[in-house]
């Protein structure tokens, strides 16, 4: 075959997301999990008390522990070694640390590295307007999106840190949290900012003007529409789900958050993309605070939760 077509060969392999090693390109995407409480110790915590814990709860002969992609800071009986963190720009100045050697972020990305940890996505905002204070980001219709100079200069920081061997990586993936389900595709200067990061990543609550369902902020065509915008652009997208009611909150029916996850799914939000994740905000708020840890046995539980969303987007797996 001449040069050319080698060529072509290879551009079209990348495209269709082949990996080396000769492994089967990946028709879903990541299934996460941010598993609360962690130890005995935290649950001991009033708010988590007598729901059990993932040290007790979760082993590793269980199907979760298995299959579970990502997780938020615990490791426990969970075989993975990937990770995603929640980080949000300081509030006491208007922009980022530029110094590799103190910059909080980089100062997290050493701390979970030493610890063993592959850091996978990193959800980051501006998060001013739920704190109180600290600034906006420049889209008027989501303060959380970034400015274009916050981004720049963690791609910077995040190359110093690398070339002084601080960090394993010279660059990272950073993912916009959002609040609004769509703003950010909707003006130039908000497209050019998430396109200069690497996904999007929209938390969806059980509770509060997320809820109900119907008439909650999380209205599902628009959902949809931004999440299969963010793919077309060849970024990720994170659906950030929870934390859930239960049954002694208001409205609570039983498996009411599957079923606002299959609404969503009817509406057009992709399910099996290789680009398209559904990490579990499994915080046990308290409109959700009695829903026990585990067994993954029991449907209920966020164990059992955890299973069920693994099978829904990665289909049945061996343990």
């Amino acid at each position: 075959m001449k040069r050319n077509g080698l060529l072509k060969v290879a551009v079209l392999l990348l495209a269709a997301g082949a990996v080396s090693g000769g492994e089967t390109p990946r028709e879903h995407g990541l299934v996460g999990l941010r598993p609360l409480p962690r130890t005995e110790e935290m649950s001991k915590i009033e708010w988590m008390d007598g729901i059990g814990y993932y040290e007790k709860d979760c082993t590793t002969n269980d199907f979760i522990a298995a299959h579970t992609d990502v997780l938020m800071d615990y490791k426990g009986a969970f075989r993975t070694n990937l990770q995603f963190f929640e980080h949000y720009l300081p509030t006491d100045r208007k922009w980022i640390d530029t110094d590799h050697e103190t910059n909080p972020l980089i100062q997290q990305i050493v701390l979970h590295e030493k610890e063993g940890w592959e850091v996978e996505h990193i959800l980051i905002c501006r998060e001013a307007r739920l704190l109180g204070k600290g600034d906006l980001g420049p889209i008027k219709e989501d303060g959380r999106i970034l400015c274009q100079r916050d981004v720049d200069d963690y791609r910077k920081v995040f190359k110093a840190a690398y070339e002084k061997g601080l960090v394993n990586k010279p660059d990272y993936k950073l993912i916009q949290m959002v609040e609004h389900t769509s703003a950010f595709m909707n003006t130039p200067e908000a497209r050019k900012i998430v396109r200069s990061m690497d996904g999007i990543c929209y938390e969806s609550h059980q509770f509060n003007r997320h809820w109900p369902y119907e008439t909650g902020w999380t209205n599902p065509d628009d959902l949809a529409r931004g999440a299969k915008w963010t793919l077309a652009q060849g970024l990720e997208y994170i659906f950030y789900y929870g934390p859930f009611i239960y049954k002694d909150s208001p409205g609570y029916y039983e498996f009411a958050e599957r079923d606002w996850l299959y609404g969503y799914w009817k509406a057009g939000l992709p399910k099996h993309h290789p680009k398209m994740h559904y990490y579990l905000n499994a915080f046990p708020h308290a409109h959700g605070d009695n829903r026990p840890v585990g067994p993954e046995s029991n449907p209920h539980s966020y164990m059992g939760m955890t299973k069920w969303l693994i099978e829904e987007i990665k289909g049945k797996q061996n343990n």
